[in-house]
């Protein structure tokens, strides 16, 4: 059963429209659309979730005509929201070639859809990617700290052989001062010596994600500084044409481009037309633009200057074969009855752009707003706007590193060639036996046996005349107590949080996988459950909210019982 996007604007949308139907279920999809067009808007948005709220209770109610009805209305109020598209999918779907071809077809639609929409567009990608960043840094913490922990009676086995071992807790100690990430990283020197063939390539391997993660944490910074940008949203809800219920906030100084673009746009589509040409020449000083030309050659329409308007036409398409700026010489002449040009015009209009010229007859009109059609900016473009603006909150890139990138990945890297230095200069330490697991150094033994096996547990397994029946049968019990304990701690950690005892257990590679994959459904669950989403993206919230918790419990209870069938 579908389930309605319950919205705010949807409910007021609903009780405002009511007034012309008690019954509530008529309503005129021509009235709105017309006042979608005389306003210069493409998109309505509290009445086509209205719409899809009263189809879906439709839908429920097994009543299949008036859903699509409802629904397509609800596209053709909003034709850029994808939530119509994914709906329509749903309720097409069948079998049948004809139904699997148009749930296909709306699928489709809704993939463009999505990728047109900002915020769609740029929330998914932001809380995906965020998800994944905190996946990464809190994974690699784990796998670290739990390198140190399995190691750390080595260590301090050798510091009560040397006390000065200690001292190499030193440049640790110093490296935490410029960042957790640092200081994470920065304990594991005193430990390599301990750790030995896959460990060390995924401790080299999280350094040089720690450096990626430096360079990329900037981005998660500024989406949340995004969400908050009160200005952005306005530029966004014009440059879409959306009608979301909210006031417009543009700045009228120290201002973007972009954002005195859109401030152009919305003064042309209120009537200020005089105050729209200011704006857009004040652009046309700054840098030519095909788009503000056509722009300007509009706002000339609603002050009836169309000889002007015809010159800024001619200009923009000098720079740019535009479709806008086409279609609207064609409606120019035919405007002054030249029927020839207008038509020549008109048939380039459909060459460049046919779906644009499409819509653009289906709100066509007198008014200017629906007789000449603006340019807006592109979804590149508004992320390019997101993505390069000035960054005010940097708490997340402090969760890695006090200092600036570059200074931190080259620390990083230092760290890397002071890791793989140590090999050469820095002696062996203490070994833990891998069979009984005492701790031994080469003071403790003459002479260490290979695959760190202590000499006792070698003459228990190979030379087994040296010790006698007792000490051989009470090593073996030893032996075999330790395996027991060992796969107990295995287990428990394992239900603690996948992918830390198979690290603990010797299992690096396919722990990191775990940690990686169960930390990033955790914070994927979180982030989409209290990051708020536009009221229109509640369906795919709530996808992601029970696809996060879906593979939460799949990777959970498939390691869980990996390991309790796999160690006995």
């Amino acid at each position: 059963m579908l389930v309605p996007a319950k919205t705010l604007f949807a409910k007021n949308a609903e009780t405002s429209l009511q007034k012309n139907d008690a019954s509530g279920l008529h309503f005129d999809i021509n009235s709105m659309a017309e006042y979608r067009a005389e306003k210069g808007l493409r998109n309505l948005e509290p009445y086509s979730i209205m719409l899809i709220n009263r189809g879906l209770k439709a839908y429920n109610e097994k009543k299949e005509k008036e859903t699509v009805m409802l629904l397509e209305g609800a596209k053709e109020l909003s034709p850029d929201l994808p939530l119509t598209y994914f709906y329509l999918s749903r309720i097409n779907f069948s079998f049948s070639p004809s139904g699997f071809s148009a749930a296909a077809d709306y699928l489709y639609a809704g993939g463009e859809a999505f990728l047109n929409n900002f915020w769609w567009s740029f929330q998914t990608a932001g809380i995906l990617s965020i998800g994944l960043f905190l996946a990464f840094y809190a994974s690699m913490g784990m796998f670290l700290i739990t390198l140190i922990l399995s190691n750390i009676r080595l260590y301090i086995h050798d510091i009560v052989e040397n006390k000065r071992k200690i001292f190499l807790l030193l440049p640790s100690v110093i490296l935490v001062f410029l960042g957790p990430g640092f200081g994470i990283i920065g304990f594991m020197l005193p430990f390599w010596r301990y750790i030995k063939g896959k460990e060390r390539v995924m401790v080299y391997m999280t350094v040089m994600s720690a450096i990626l993660l430096v360079f990329a944490s900037p981005w998660f910074s500024l989406f949340f500084d995004t969400l908050k940008d009160k200005t952005l949203h306005s530029v966004i809800k014009i440059n879409e044409g959306l009608y979301t219920g909210e006031a417009i906030e543009i700045p009228r100084y120290g201002r973007s481009y972009e954002i005195a673009f859109a401030d152009a746009l919305n003064l042309k589509r209120k009537g200020y037309y005089n105050e729209a040409a200011a704006v857009y020449k004040d652009l046309l000083s700054m840098k030519e633009d095909a788009m503000v030309y056509n722009n300007l050659a509009n706002s000339y329409v609603g002050l009836g200057n169309n000889d002007m308007a015809i010159t800024f036409y001619d200009k923009a398409l000098q720079l740019k074969k535009m479709s806008p700026a086409y279609f609207n010489l064609s409606q120019i002449y035919r405007d002054k009855f030249d029927f020839t040009r207008a038509k020549e015009y008109y048939l380039k209009a459909i060459e460049t752009d046919p779906q644009k010229v499409a819509f653009y007859n289906s709100i066509k009109g007198v008014s200017v707003n629906r007789f000449v059609m603006d340019e807006t900016l592109s979804n590149k473009e508004l992320w390019l706007m997101a993505l390069k603006r000035p960054l005010h909150d940097k708490s997340i890139e402090m969760m890695l590193s006090f200092v600036n990138r570059e200074l931190s990945a080259a620390l990083l890297l230092l760290l890397m060639f002071a890791l793989y230095i140590s090999d050469r200069y820095i002696s062996p330490g203490a070994y833990k036996c891998i069979r009984c697991g005492e701790i031994y150094c080469r003071k403790c033994e003459k002479k260490i046996f290979r695959e760190n096996v202590c000499h006792i547990c070698y003459k228990t397994l190979v030379k087994m005349g040296e010790l006698t029946p007792k000490e051989r049968v009470e090593k073996i019990l030893e032996i075999q107590h330790y395996k027991i304990r060992r796969n107990q701690t295995l287990k428990i950690l394992t239900l603690i949080f996948p992918g830390i005892g198979h690290v603990y257990y010797g299992w690096s590679v396919s722990g990191a996988v775990k940690l990686l994959l169960f930390s990033f459904f955790i914070f994927s669950t979180l982030l989409w459950f209290y990051i708020p989403t536009p009221v229109s993206m509640d369906l795919l919230s709530s996808f992601f909210r029970w696809a996060s918790v879906t593979g939460l419990i799949v990777v959970y209870v498939t390691t869980v019982v990996n390991i309790f069938r796999r160690v006995p």
